[in-house]
């Protein structure tokens, strides 16, 4: 970057402090040619501090480079931007879960200890029929045992009934 030649500036005169009567610059007391030719240099002075001026306060040509690297922050920005934008969407629905989703599964989950509680009733109901079942399966056998071999034809009626599933003891509670 080259800067154009300032035009040099007016040098003052190392006046002594005696006052003098001659038409000096430096004196004050000049013909019209001499005003003339100091107000240009005024001018030029004036001309060349505007330009320094301007020069400190705006900003410097860019660089190719200082463009990518600005064109590179603002697609940064950009992305910072995005995923603010996100993070508040996730906030948001967090705080809808929060809000509406866990009251509704509390609910759910008092509906269930409600029908825990009726399983555990119907277990120990099947339970109890599978004891009596088992009960008098031993007494059938003693009496058989007792009064002597049951007729054929009821002892095949009876092996050809399945009992239930759920009536079978062993195999519910040996999970």
């Amino acid at each position: 970057m080259e800067e154009a030649e300032e035009p040099p500036l007016p040098q003052l005169s190392g006046d002594s402090g005696n006052v003098s009567q001659s038409h000096s610059s430096a004196s004050g007391i000049a013909d019209e040619d001499a005003a003339g030719g100091e107000a240009f240099g005024g001018e030029l002075l004036l001309a060349a501090a505007a330009t320094d001026y301007a020069a400190y306060l705006l900003p410097p040509p860019r660089s190719g480079q200082i463009e990518i690297l600005d064109k590179s922050l603002e697609d940064l920005l950009t992305r910072v931007d995005e995923f603010v934008g996100m993070l508040d969407m996730i906030r948001s629905d967090s705080s809808q879960v929060v809000n509406e989703s866990v009251p509704h599964i509390h609910a759910k989950a008092m509906e269930m200890q409600h029908l825990y509680r009726k399983i555990d009733k119907l277990e120990a109901f099947v339970k109890m029929v599978g004891n009596s079942v088992t009960g008098m399966e031993e007494q059938i056998t003693k009496a058989e045992a007792d009064l002597g071999a049951f007729p054929n034809t009821f002892r095949k009626l009876l092996h050809t009934i399945n009992v239930p599933s759920f009536l079978n003891v062993s195999l519910l509670f040996s999970c």
